[in-house]
């Protein structure tokens, strides 16, 4: 049975290495959100970076393709169906999963666009995006799930756990150590099982569980609600996450130490460890009995279920929104972004201040140009600076009064609870306008003034 749930949890893995599908699903789902949106009489626009539906703009990212939607529509299909032999029929469910995936997401973004327009029409958070992206993935599971009328709660609470997961998982694979965070997510997934426990430990483990929540959400430590998550009390696979081995597995879901080589080579150990003793047949399993949640036990679940994608906004600390010096022109963007144009900068170069949203964590470069549809990859020997092909693109971040010059230190300082988001500032010029040395040094001697700036502005404001 578990080489089974190894095979198909590999089979998931390899299938979330497709998120780089995303120019091929958009170039299907905006001309369907498009012309559905005319249907319907509403004026629609695609405008590559962005859809105009009426009066609302919707900015156009990686998660608008629904290629996250697709990944997940996947993997349940393969773990629903992982007790039967690959056949003709699974290859069917498999590529309709497709079609099915643009329609949901379509219905996403229509969903996204009444929100904004109904309440918050200026912005709306990443959390936002992945809860209305679960709603309705919900409905469509029922077409790539052969008996689900026979299902029983139990198993309905361990499919519908699997989705809350890879809905985490996808939108961090291509981050840095995202690998690693998906594999360790998928192995210790591959050992859930909705079990029974003695009513006491239940009660004690869902306020524990509870409690780990609401500190996670006022907070703001966005990168441990996968961890969070595997930890479900009926859930989690507890002889095994007591192991040394299961630890490390479990830190793994955390994205600030999983993009640690270091760490990554101590997590990869402890897998290959677990994934020998399975295929030697002498991982000893699990003796609990089968459990099934009564109805106070579903809607309690159902409630926790979506913290991820909600608690945050309702309950995290709310920090000072972080402003451009006063004395540095800025022109708004959009919400809490500028473009910032100081005295002497050379033209060609652009230079970026991105605030937080939401009180969420900033991303790194990388992906935040990847939700773009647009990839980087390292300058060769200059690890700090990134390069389309066609620009040059180098970024910073001010965190708490210092100036931090990589993600990695980003996150570290980030890390801990209640701190700050910061501000993220990047800079980009054409390629063939410049070297590559003098683009970084321009840009070092750019961010410093801003940085220097921004402290006396703050020193400032504190006197006063």
């Amino acid at each position: 049975m578990m080489k089974r749930n190894l095979i198909a949890i590999s089979a998931i893995f390899a299938l979330l290495q497709l998120a780089n599908l995303t120019e091929i699903l958009s170039y299907l789902s905006r001309p369907m959100v498009t012309g559905t949106a005319g249907l319907f009489g509403i004026e629609a626009f695609n405008r590559g970076t962005d859809i105009v539906l009426g009066s609302i703009v919707l900015p156009w990212t990686q998660d608008c393709s629904g290629v996250n939607t697709l990944i997940i529509l996947w993997g349940v299909t393969l773990w629903a169906n992982r007790h039967e032999t690959p056949n003709l029929q699974l290859f069917t469910k498999m590529l309709a999963c497709i079609p099915a995936a643009l329609v949901a997401n379509m219905l996403r973004i229509f969903t996204l666009a009444g929100y904004r327009y109904i309440f918050y029409p200026a912005w709306e958070s990443d959390e936002l995006h992945y809860f209305f992206g679960f709603l309705w993935l919900i409905p469509f599971l029922f077409f790539f799930i052969d008996d689900f009328r026979r299902m029983n709660r139990a198993r309905w609470v361990e499919i519908i756990h699997l989705c809350l997961v890879l809905a985490l998982i996808a939108p961090v694979i291509f981050s840095p150590g995202g690998n690693l965070v998906a594999l360790s997510s998928l192995f210790l997934l591959a050992h859930t099982k909705f079990s029974d426990l003695a009513d006491y430990k239940v009660r004690y483990l869902y306020a524990l569980w509870l409690t780990m929540a609401l500190i996670i959400a006022w907070s703001n430590m966005e990168s441990l609600w996968i961890a969070w998550l595997l930890l479900s009390p009926r859930l989690a696979p507890w002889k095994l996450i007591f192991s040394w081995s299961g630890i490390l597995i479990l830190s793994g879901t955390v994205s600030v130490l999983a993009m640690h080589p270091e760490w990554q080579v101590m997590v990869g150990i402890a897998l290959a460890y677990r994934v020998f003793l399975i295929i030697r047949g002498t991982q000893i399993e699990s003796e609990q009995k089968m459990g099934f949640p009564g109805n106070t036990e579903l809607s309690f679940l159902a409630l926790l279920g979506l913290a991820p994608f909600s608690f945050s906004a309702l309950i995290g600390l709310t920090h000072p929104v972080e402003m451009p010096p006063s004395d540095v022109m800025a022109r708004q963007i959009t919400l809490n972004s500028y473009q910032l144009n100081l005295t002497g900068q050379p033209t060609d170069i652009r230079l970026y201040w991105y605030g937080s949203y939401g009180d969420g964590r900033h991303h790194s470069l990388a992906s935040c140009m990847r939700f773009r549809g647009i990839e980087l990859e390292a300058v060769p020997g200059r690890h700090d600076l990134l390069t389309s092909g066609e620009m040059w693109m180098k970024d910073f971040y001010i965190h708490e009064g210092k100036l931090l010059k990589n993600y990695s230190d980003y996150l570290v300082a980030s890390f801990s609870p209640f701190s700050s988001p910061g501000v993220h500032i990047i800079l980009d010029a054409p390629a063939n306008s410049m070297s590559a040395e003098y683009f970084s040094k321009m840009s070092d001697e750019l961010v410093n003034r801003i940085y220097k700036s921004h402290n006396i502005n703050n020193m400032l404001a504190i006197n006063h």
